[in-house]
């Protein structure tokens, strides 16, 4: 088995001729380009086997051979893909399963439900030309162009992408590389393969809302360790759901990006002992950036799809009410216009790449001294004691005044609550499962409620926004909010005195 790296960028078919003249080609290639004609067929099971267990069978063409490749595992972050890959030599376009001898692969394709009912699912036809680019330093990349089709029954969907593929080196090669043909060439990180595009062409199948996996710690994990771990993690929870935000209606997309960056941009601060602010100052400010281009389209898909509907069921003759829904579905509609605008920035772009070379290139240990050094190196176990004490002695100093606060200052400690939830996530494996358990889902309970006091807080900010002339309207929405806030307060203290009874875990 070797383990494929390669990072996936898209690129107009009208910049492939500045492409080929690009720098960082003339500067690196060695030799001339090839160029080769190749036709894949991919193959799963009438109900998809393969594909659920994150599986890739196909048959290539190349020249006169066929070639049978089995991918499988690994995963998809920021556009750089890591899966395991088998190759072998086979006599015709038809799978030779006698070929797989891998002991992870054996079960599966052993298996008479998958060996007797495998079938061409779909195919992939396109011209590959190939550079070979070489630094000093030993990094091998090559580069790749691929201009083709996707094909399954009568449907097409184009390619015109370019995979940099590390042969020998540091993986930081493919973002740098990336960068640099970037400075001239609108390029855009691909999360989707062509096996996704296939499958996708094929099953018609819904792009999907991805949710944070849990992360997997050890107590002897370093600082470093941990944190590239949570980093990553939080990376591919964001760019899994970047596809669903631009071409799905799903609110939940976009609510899982802002997650996802919230997570992020809260583990950053959790290092301030090991890593300093001075070398992740600039990226936070990308982050934030992000953030706050979703925002609004958040604020406006939870006014319209979870506030207004139950005033509308229970006044559905009013005619006001209705007009000021579809204002609001009109400035929900424009949040989103606005939202697709910076995912598809070449801003975005850019800070995904910046941001992948940063964490691949160990761009977070500038400015780091030597005693931030060894703390880098020691058991992250301690930090972890650490953080989520003083998280936990922040939220404590808030709670008994949470009844009578301002909205405003019930805001601050809803993001105290976020915070702490979030470092209690990360750092929950190192700890006794149960009872780390219990602290979260506490922690959750009070976060849904302050979410919904908060909620009603932006509402008036957005009613604010339509400016319209029906007063009434507004006032009903309005009064609905606040006896919904009365509600709240009750269960929101009831939320809060849970969690106070709880015992940190960590201790």
């Amino acid at each position: 088995m070797a383990t494929e790296i390669e990072l996936k960028l898209l690129i107009n078919p009208a910049d492939i001729a500045r492409l080929r003249r690009h720098p960082l080609l003339k500067a690196h290639a060695a030799g001339r380009a090839s160029t080769r004609h190749l036709l894949s067929i991919y193959y799963d099971t009438p109900d998809l086997a393969l594909r659920q267990q994150q599986i890739a069978l196909r048959v290539r063409r190349v020249g006169a051979r066929w070639v049978q490749t089995v991918k499988g595992g690994g995963e998809v972050r920021a556009g750089l893909h890591q899966r395991g890959e088998w190759e072998d030599e086979v006599a015709h376009e038809r799978p030779d399963l006698t070929k797989i001898n891998s002991p992870s692969l054996l079960k599966l394709f052993s298996s008479a439900a998958v060996r007797d009912r495998l079938q061409a699912v779909f195919t992939t036809e396109f011209k590959r030309t190939t550079w070979l680019l070489r630094w000093d330093n030993g990094d091998e990349v090559e580069l790749a162009l691929d201009q083709g089709d996707v094909k399954s029954g009568g449907k097409t969907t184009p390619v015109c992408e370019i995979e940099l593929e590390l042969k020998q080196g540091n993986p930081a090669r493919l973002f740098l590389a990336a960068l640099e043909l970037q400075q001239t060439i609108p390029l855009r990180l691909e999360n989707v393969s062509k096996a996704d595009r296939g499958y996708r062409l094929s099953q018609a199948a819904p792009s999907l809302v991805v949710k944070a996996e849990a992360l997997a710690m050890a107590p002897d994990m370093s600082v470093t360790q941990a944190f590239q771990s949570i980093a990553w993690n939080c990376i591919s929870h964001w760019t899994a759901n970047q596809e669903g935000a631009l071409v799905s209606d799903n609110p939940e997309n976009i609510h899982q990006i802002r997650v996802a960056l919230r997570r992020l941009r809260s583990a950053l601060p959790l290092f301030k002992s090991a890593i300093p602010r001075e070398s992740f100052r600039a990226i936070g400010e990308e982050l934030k950036w992000l953030a706050n281009a979703l925002g609004p389209a958040r604020n406006w898909d939870v006014f319209v799809t979870q506030t207004l509907p139950p005033i509308l069921k229970q006044f559905p003759a009013d005619k006001a009410l209705q007009q000021l829904f579809q204002a609001a579905r009109r400035a929900q509609a424009s949040a989103r216009d606005e939202a697709h605008m910076a995912l598809r920035s070449r801003r975005y772009d850019r800070m995904l790449l910046t941001l992948g070379t940063w964490l691949m290139a160990d761009g977070w240990h500038a400015h780091t001294s030597t005693e931030q050094k060894l703390r880098l190196d020691a058991p992250v176990i301690e930090l972890a004691r650490r953080v989520l004490s003083a998280c936990h002695k922040t939220l404590h100093q808030h709670g008994p005044a949470l009844l009578t606060m301002p909205a405003e200052e019930r805001h601050e400690v809803r993001i105290a609550v976020k915070k702490l939830r979030y470092a209690t996530e990360f750092f929950a494996a190192l700890f006794p499962p149960k009872a780390a358990y219990r602290y979260i889902e506490t922690l959750a309970v009070l976060q849904d409620e302050l979410g919904v006091l908060n909620d009603a807080a932006t509402t008036d900010i957005l009613l604010q926004h339509l400016k319209l002339q029906d007063t009434m309207a507004i006032g009903a929405i309005s009064g609905w909010c606040a006896h919904g806030v009365t509600v709240h307060l009750t269960s929101m203290d009831a939320a809060w005195q849970k969690y106070y009874r709880c015992r940190p875990f960590w201790k």
